[in-house]
């Protein structure tokens, strides 16, 4: 720091204060438009306001002969315009002030003008892109909520998302919804609520009101804000013509509080039904799969052929067997994962919170659902599998028929070939014969299939 030679020229806080002052008395006077931040009328007549743009504040005041002439003095939160004549400097406590002679309302004409003006800004900047919007969570882990404490809003969005999804978690950021000091006190209670890690979507409601009621959700600094936050936006400010700029940059937004939850959270009812349906649908894919397989078998097993053309086919059809075994695996895993992982995940969401009556019976409806699906694959399997071992390789020989081998020990499949004098295996139920050829008769019934 430095410290001043003993013959600088020094000044009184005084002397500094009539500079000031006569500096501002140079200004002359003009119009100040600001939102009232505090407005009252003393004993002596004159009416005291605290002007405010949310940044800065300057104190007004309105002397009796001019405030006479006020019938109805502006409300907390008003946008108005004033009208001075002078900057008054008060030494003693280092304020200004300024002398005000006129005051009126802005109308709400002005102040939609000012809305435009902000979003035009917010669009050139490209904030109202829907590719820079963040998608919504189709399952959120918990929905935060900005609003006022004790609002209907507050009310009607707690009350849809129970009735729709009751197992919804909410964490609750209350704000003031109006007035100068709203938009800070938003910007916080949103920023409080995407720092919370399991938060994965935020509804930001209010009730309706006039043009000025809902300016702060206007603000070009609360658009900012929520277009800079890693948690996905719902705005929905309701009963109102004009939508705020806020809908503008948000990920999505609803017209009343109550429907913001239908872009939330989804409805139970519709994925109980859901889930019924694609039940039913894979049961329908199992059993036909079923009847088809068995249907095949039977016209194998009763067709009028040779028994050693029907046994040269028994390899092909344990083949045919598996496969369709695997088929049906897959026919069925695929979609019955695609529910169980449906079911498991909202059965962890019911696990997570305490159950209400109507939540247990969603949730053993599931389990149910879910046991009879395994119950009907198991029958299916089972039914499957006693079709196949009618003509598996161990079943033919109880049933009469006979494996014919060559010297080499190939199978075979028909009288082609043979010859009388040669020699060949017949395998029997408990033993095989050794047996040669004395002469063959062709049938001439055979026909192929």
């Amino acid at each position: 720091m430095e410290v001043p030679t003993v013959d600088a020229v020094a000044e009184s806080p005084s002397a500094i204060w009539r500079r000031v002052e006569g500096a501002l008395e140079d200004l002359g006077g003009g119009v100040v438009e600001a939102e009232v931040q505090k407005c009252f009328r003393a004993s002596s007549g004159h009416v005291y306001l605290d002007l405010t743009d949310g940044e800065a504040l300057v104190k007004c005041v309105i002397w009796k002969s001019n405030a006479d002439r006020i019938a109805e003095l502006p409300h907390e939160g008003q946008l108005i315009q004033a009208r001075y004549s002078k900057i008054r400097v008060y030494a003693k406590n280092g304020s200004v002030s300024l002398d005000v002679n006129a005051i009126r309302g802005a109308g709400e004409g002005e102040l939609l003008a000012r809305v435009h003006e902000t979003l035009a800004r917010l669009v050139a900047d490209g904030l109202t892109d829907p590719e820079r919007k963040l998608p919504l969570p189709r399952f959120p882990r918990r929905v935060g909520l900005v609003t006022g404490r004790g609002s209907d809003a507050e009310a009607d969005v707690v009350r849809a998302l129970r009735d729709r999804f009751a197992p919804t978690r909410i964490a609750v950021s209350y704000s003031l919804v109006q007035g100068v000091n709203a938009v800070p006190e938003l910007i916080d209670a949103l920023a409080r609520l995407d720092m919370e890690p399991d938060v994965d979507v935020i509804i930001l409601a209010r009730g309706g009101g006039s043009v000025e009621d809902l300016l702060p959700f206007s603000d070009e600094r609360l658009c900012r804000a929520i277009a800079a936050l890693g948690t996905p936006v719902v705005t929905s400010i309701g009963h109102t013509k004009q939508r705020p700029n806020c809908d503008h940059v948000a990920s999505a937004a609803a017209e009343v509080p109550a429907r913001a939850a239908e872009r939330v959270v989804p409805s139970a009812a519709e994925l109980v039904e859901r889930i019924d349906r694609r039940i039913s649908e894979l049961t329908g894919v199992a059993w036909g799969v079923l009847a088809t397989a068995e249907a095949q078998i039977d016209r194998s097993a009763m067709r009028p052929a040779g028994q050693a053309a029907l046994i040269a086919r028994l390899g092909r059809i344990d083949l045919a067997g598996q496969s369709l075994s695997h088929a049906l695996m897959i026919a069925a895993t695929t979609p019955r994962e695609r529910i169980t992982r449906s079911a498991t995940t909202i059965l962890q969401t019911l696990q997570a919170v305490p159950r209400a009556a109507s939540l247990d019976a969603v949730r053993e409806r599931l389990e149910r659902a879910t046991g009879a699906l395994r119950h009907q694959l198991a029958l299916g399997a089972t039914s499957l599998t006693g079709a196949l071992n009618l003509v598996r390789a161990r079943d033919w020989r109880e049933r009469g028929f006979a494996l014919v081998r060559l010297a080499t020990g190939d199978l075979v499949p028909s009288t082609d070939g043979l010859a009388a004098g040669q020699h060949v295996t017949i395998q029997l139920k408990g033993g095989t014969l050794a047996a040669t050829i004395e002469r063959v008769y062709p049938d001439e019934t055979e026909t192929e299939q």
